[in-house]
């Protein structure tokens, strides 16, 4: 038990160590803009320009558990989310943003349960090099499939998720390329380009409930083996993505930009139950995808993007299969401001 204790934190550390690493170089690389050259006939350049946004976004993380029973074929579990408001501001190639609970829209807790959330995202786009770091929290999630012979839902209200991520972007064709103007808009791609993208990504995830993941309910009602044993998880995955992205321009000022990028990743995983802790390391295959649609104009932007990304996790101790997937739709509307230009045209110099 020493050793596989061992194994896993040299395993975490030693991703952590890589995740510091890879934000570090991807802020240095975008501290050096000025010196990045690129087709002005292609890209537009606003990054001397304060870019800010409103928007609406729609965040999700589903769990799907296949328990390998020929009564039940999948488990669906969903944190009770709501829409939620924000405002972004990106300057250079550095962008925060702050959303908060959308007040005019609220599900119903008692059909659904009730969710804590908490959701950071750093985010560090140079031109040719990009950085997303997120950390994501869920508490209390409910059962979407199956659900009760009344038609109510599987509400566990002590059921927590934690999620860990980071990705980093090198874009081959940079000179041509913008992968800023589809998904912070402080560029405008002129024309119609696209690149080679290598994308590792590292990623950490837990779930744990003391009533067990599976409700002892379903485990009856489905003769579900061992499943109801299974009271934590946690996993740790790095993987290496080479991918391909590109934005399509019409109409001078629309553009439509799909990113795709499957790769291998190295996943840890280690299973607790009421006596023991189970350990498995292995080789898995990964997708995730990016997507944009808007407008973009000098002055005035306007559009849409949706985020997915896909990873299974294998459970040996009960013959099941988990997947775990991040969602996120996100709507978006906003102008550019010259913050200096009062600065600039009182200067000594002029």
């Amino acid at each position: 038990m020493h050793r596989k204790t061992w194994i896993t934190n040299t395993f975490f550390i030693f991703f952590l160590v890589t995740a510091k690493l890879s934000i570090a170089q991807s802020v240095d690389v975008a501290l050096n803009l000025p010196s990045v050259t690129f087709d002005s006939t292609y890209i537009a350049d606003y990054t001397n320009l304060f870019t800010t946004r409103a928007f609406l976004l729609f965040q999700n993380a589903s769990i799907l558990i296949n328990p390998a029973n020929d009564k039940i074929s999948k488990i669906v579990y969903s944190p009770n989310a709501n829409l939620r408001i924000g405002l972004a501001g990106f300057w250079k190639w550095l962008g925060l943003g702050l959303s908060i609970d959308n007040p005019f829209y609220k599900t119903d807790r008692n059909a659904y349960g009730n969710t804590a959330t908490l959701d950071l995202r750093i985010n560090a786009f140079g031109r040719g090099v990009a950085g997303e770091l997120f950390f994501q929290t869920y508490k209390g999630l409910y059962i979407i499939s199956p659900e009760k012979t009344d038609g109510t839902h599987y509400i566990i209200p002590d059921m927590q998720t934690l999620s860990l991520g980071l990705s980093g972007y090198w874009i081959y064709n940079s000179n041509k390329f913008s992968i800023r103007a589809a998904f912070i808009q402080n560029e405008r791609q002129k024309k119609s380009a696209g690149s080679f993208v290598l994308r590792p990504a590292f990623l950490y995830y837990r779930i744990f409930s003391d009533e067990g993941i599976v409700p002892e309910e379903i485990v009856k009602k489905y003769n579900i083996p061992l499943a109801k044993l299974v009271t934590s998880g946690k996993f740790y995955s790095l993987g290496i993505s080479p991918g391909y992205a590109y934005t399509f321009v019409f109409l001078k000022n629309f553009y439509l930009t799909a990113a795709v990028f499957p790769g291998i990743a190295a996943q840890f995983s280690s299973y607790r139950n009421e006596n023991n802790v189970y350990d498995n390391l292995e080789f898995n295959f990964q997708l995730s995808g990016r997507f944009a649609v808007g407008y973009n104009s000098d002055k005035w932007f306007l559009g849409g993007s949706f985020q997915t990304s896909f990873n299974e996790i294998p459970d040996k101790l009960s013959n099941a299969l988990f997947s775990y997937s991040i969602m996120q739709f996100r709507l978006w509307g906003g102008t550019r401001f010259d913050v200096f230009r009062k600065k600039k045209r009182h200067s000594p110099d002029q």
